[in-house]
């Protein structure tokens, strides 16, 4: 969602009624998604150690897919 191409035409016609979610949702959604992430990644490990251990990286890891 993009706020700004619903907030434009609110304030050209001065109807604010409904334009308050446009901008509470992509706000809120911006800090669950940053929650999440933060709550799924939470380790001291660097990503290259985690990675090794991924099982769809090891074709790129030994130089081509399998």
């Amino acid at each position: 969602m993009n706020p700004a191409r619903s907030l434009g035409p609110a304030i050209v016609h001065h109807e604010y009624r409904g334009i308050w979610i446009y901008l509470v949702s992509t706000t809120l959604g911006a800090i669950a998604g940053t929650w999440a992430y933060t709550f799924i990644r939470y380790t001291n490990k660097p990503v290259r150690e985690i990675s090794k251990s991924a099982s769809f990286l090891k074709g790129v890891e030994n130089g081509g897919a399998k």
